[in-house]
């Protein structure tokens, strides 16, 4: 898939690698791995349908005010929520948020 970001910090946690990122972070260290890795998987499986063969992502598509986004497990605690936005062949995410999970 195709992944675009919602904000250049977004962005920048991504591309940064984690020992030059600098000064106090908004997120643990191990959060930013994760979020790192699961935008790599997002960018490696052709379709958003395929992330529910991992059981471990808790993927789901959200309800009430955030219906239409839709969010995978960082850990117990964060989540990484993301807006599909269909185009023919080639499907495209939008990263919004790395969100504390009940905040």
């Amino acid at each position: 898939m195709k992944v675009y970001f919602a904000t250049s910090e977004l962005m920048e946690l991504y591309e940064t690698p984690l020992q030059n990122l600098k000064g106090k972070q908004k997120y643990p260290h191990d959060i930013l791995k994760q979020y790192k890795k699961k935008v790599q998987l997002l960018i490696a499986i052709p379709k958003l349908d395929s992330l529910s063969q991992f059981k471990g992502l808790n993927f789901e598509n959200l309800k009430g005010d955030r219906k239409g986004q839709c969010s995978i497990r960082l850990n117990d605690q964060y989540r990484l929520i993301f807006v599909p936005i269909s185009e023919k062949k080639l499907q495209i995410i939008m990263v919004n948020e790395i969100s504390k999970h009940y905040e």
